[in-house]
C-alpha cells in the first residue's frame, strides 16, 4: 500500500501545486523527516527554491517542522503528512455541501477560499474578495464566518500548529517528566505522565479564535441570559476543520442508508437524531443519549408531512404522530444493521446511535456488492457462509452453499487470489503431509477492507494519471481555447473564433472524458471515506 499511497499523493500535489512542488513532496514522502539542505540535494533544486516549496506546503497544512538540538546548534527537520494530502480528495464534497450543512448561502464561497489558501485571516479574506465593509454583503459574510467558528467548521491556528501532533506530544511529555525527576524516568512515571497529558487533552476546549462581546444594553436584566455578539479577531489565522465536514458527510450517508433500507420517513428520523447529537469528531464511538421527548420536539411538522399517509389505518382510524415515531424508533432498534440503540426507559426512553456499528454495516454492504460484481452470485454466497460459519473445509462449504465441488473449488481459488479468502492448515501428523492435513477456509472482513481500500487508492492514482495524459496530449488545444476566451472577454465580442470545427469537436470529447473521470473519482472518494471510518488520520 505504501507505494500506491506515495504515487497517489504525488499526483495530488502535482494537480494542485505543479511539478516543482511535487518533486520536493516526493522526496519527503520517500525519505521521511529531513533538513532543508538534504531536501535541496535530493530534489536537485537550489536552497531558495526548495525553501519556497516548503513554505507553500506549510501554508496548506501539508508539511510540519520540528527543531532538534544537535550539539551546539539547532537543526530544523521537515516532514510531510500523507493523511493531509489524501484529505484534499474530499474538497469537492466540502464545497458542494457547505451551504446546506452550515445553513448559509455564502458558506461554499468561504470554504472554497479557505481551502485554496490553506490558512487565512478574516481581514485578508475581506481584502481579497474586495468586500466593502459598509455593504450588506460584508455583514452576511461576517455572520457566516462567525457561525463557522462557533460550530467548529473552521479552527484557529497559530505558530505552534505547524508542528506535527507527534512532536508536540513528545515535547509535552518531556516537560511533564522534567517536573517529576531529573534522572531517567521509570516506566511507571512515564505511564503517569502520558495519562495526565491525555486527561488534559480531553478536558481542554479547542480555541476558536473568537470572543464574546458583552452586550451592555442588557445588563439591567440579570434574570435573563443573553448571548453576546461574537467579535472576530481579524488577524487570527483559520483553517478548515476536515473532521467536522467528514462527520456531516457520514451523517448524510447514514440517512441515505436507512432511507434505502427502510423508507423515507425512517431516513428523516435518523437524520434528525444525528443532527441533535451534533458530533464534532469522527473518532467518537457512539452519540450522546437522546430522550424520546427531545426527538419528538426536534422533528418538525412540515407541510408535506412525512407520516400523513401512514397515520391513517385500514379501518379509517388515525394513529397519533408521537406513537408512529415511537414505532419507527422501535423498528430502527430491531433492525439487523444496528441503526439505533436504546439505553434505558428514562424520560420515555434514551436512544443513541452507534457510529462504529453503523459504519460496519455500511462497509459490509459495499463489500458484498463488490464481491457480487467481481465473483458473481456463487462467490458472494461462499463468502457469506464463511463469514457466518467461520472456518470450514471444502466439503462443509459444498454442503452449506448447495454447490458442486468443482464450482466451490474454482471460486475459492479466485477469492484466495484476490486476497478475500484465507486458508489455515491443520496437520494430523508431524510430517505435515498434504494428504494428512485439514485445510480450513475462512474470511477476515478487516483484511478484506484493507485490500479494497488499497484498490481504491490504486484506481484514484490511475484516474489522475489518465487525466494528466489527456490534458498533456491536448495542451495545444487548451492554450488555444484560453486565448479565444481571453480575446472574447477583452473585446466584448462572442463571435471571435480561433478553433476549427475539428478542434472544437476534439475539445468537446476531452471535456466529456474529464467529466467521466471526475464522476468516477467522486464515487470512489465517498467509499474511501467510509472505509476509513470518516477519520482524517489512520488508514
Amino acid at each position: 500500500m505504501a507505494e500506491t499511497l506515495i504515487r497517489l499523493c504525488c499526483y495530488l500535489i502535482r494537480d494542485d501545486f505543479g511539478p516543482i512542488v511535487e518533486q520536493v513532496a516526493k522526496v519527503l514522502l520517500q525519505k521521511g523527516r529531513l533538513t532543508l539542505p538534504v531536501i535541496a540535494k535530493l530534489s536537485k533544486f537550489t536552497l531558495t527554491k526548495t525553501r519556497e516549496c516548503l513554505f507553500i506546503l506549510i501554508q496548506h497544512n501539508l508539511v510540519y517542522w520540528a527543531d532538534a538540538r544537535e550539539s551546539q546548534r539547532i537543526g530544523i527537520y521537515y516532514s510531510i503528512e500523507k493523511d493531509e494530502i489524501l484529505a484534499r480528495l474530499n474538497f469537492g464534497i466540502y464545497i458542494k455541501n457547505a451551504n446546506e450543512w452550515i445553513e448559509s448561502r455564502h458558506a461554499s464561497e468561504l470554504v472554497k477560499y479557505i481551502l485554496l489558501n490553506g490558512k487565512v485571516t478574516f481581514a485578508g479574506l475581506v481584502e481579497d474578495l474586495k468586500i466593502n465593509k459598509k455593504s450588506s454583503r460584508y455583514k452576511d459574510i461576517k455572520e457566516t464566518f462567525s457561525k463557522m467558528i462557533e460550530k467548529k467548521y473552521i479552527l484557529s491556528v497559530d505558530f505552534a500548529d505547524s508542528k506535527s501532533a507527534r512532536d508536540k506530544a513528545s515535547e509535552a511529555e518531556q516537560r511533564e517528566l522534567a517536573k517529576v525527576t531529573n534522572f531517567i524516568p521509570t516506566k511507571k512515571q512515564m505511564a503517569e505522565a502520558k495519562a495526565k497529558l491525555a486527561a488534559n487533552l480531553d478536558s481542554d476546549d479547542t480555541a476558536t479564535g473568537s470572543k464574546r462581546k458583552l452586550n451592555l444594553e442588557n445588563l439591567d436584566r440579570p434574570t435573563k441570559q443573553h448571548k453576546g455578539e461574537i467579535t472576530i479577531d481579524e488577524n487570527q489565522y483559520f483553517r478548515v476543520n476536515y473532521e467536522k465536514f467528514n462527520v456531516k458527510e457520514r451523517n448524510k450517508r447514514f440517512a441515505k442508508f436507512v432511507r434505502d433500507r427502510l423508507n423515507r420517513s425512517a431516513g428523516a428520523i435518523i437524520k434528525y437524531i444525528l443532527d441533535i447529537a451534533d458530533c464534532d469528531k469522527a473518532s467518537e464511538v457512539e452519540s450522546c443519549s437522546i430522550s424520546l421527548h427531545r426527538i419528538l420536539k426536534n422533528i418538525p411538522e412540515s407541510k408535506d408531512e412525512l407520516f400523513s399517509q401512514q397515520m391513517k389505518t385500514e379501518k379509517g382510524k388515525t394513529v397519533t404522530r408521537e406513537s408512529l415515531i415511537k414505532q419507527y424508533l422501535d423498528c430502527l432498534i430491531d433492525d439487523d444493521a444496528n441503526i439505533l440503540c436504546k439505553k434505558d426507559e428514562n424520560m420515555g426512553g434514551m436512544y443513541f446511535v452507534s457510529y462504529n456499528a453503523l459504519c460496519e454495516s455500511l462497509k459490509q454492504q459495499v463489500f458484498e456488492n463488490i464481491i457480487l460484481e467481481k465473483f458473481g452470485v456463487k462467490g458472494a454466497r461462499i463468502l457469506k457462509v464463511l463469514h457466518v460459519k467461520q472456518k470450514l473445509d471444502e466439503k462443509a462449504i459444498t454442503t452449506f452453499t448447495l454447490m458442486s465441488v468443482t464450482d466451490v473449488r474454482q471460486k475459492l481459488i479466485e477469492l484466495l487470489n484476490g486476497g478475500f479468502a484465507q486458508v489455515q492448515e491443520v496437520p494430523r501428523s508431524g510430517d505435515r503431509a498434504p494428504s494428512r492435513t485439514f485445510f480450513f477456509w475462512y474470511v477476515d472482513y478487516n483484511k478484506c477492507y484493507e485490500i479494497i481500500l488499497n484498490n481504491y487508492y490504486r484506481t484514484l492514482a490511475n484516474i489522475h494519471q489518465v487525466r494528466f495524459e489527456q490534458e498533456s496530449g491536448a495542451a495545444r488545444l487548451l492554450d488555444k481555447k484560453e486565448k479565444e476566451d481571453a480575446l472574447k472577454q477583452l473585446n466584448n465580442n462572442t463571435f471571435i473564433q480561433l478553433l476549427t470545427e475539428n478542434e472544437t469537436k476534439a475539445l468537446s470529447d476531452l471535456e466529456f472524458i474529464l467529466t467521466q473521470l471526475d464522476t468516477a473519482q467522486l464515487r470512489i472518494v465517498q467509499d474511501v471515506m467510509l472505509f476509513k471510518n470518516y477519520k482524517c488520520t489512520g488508514l
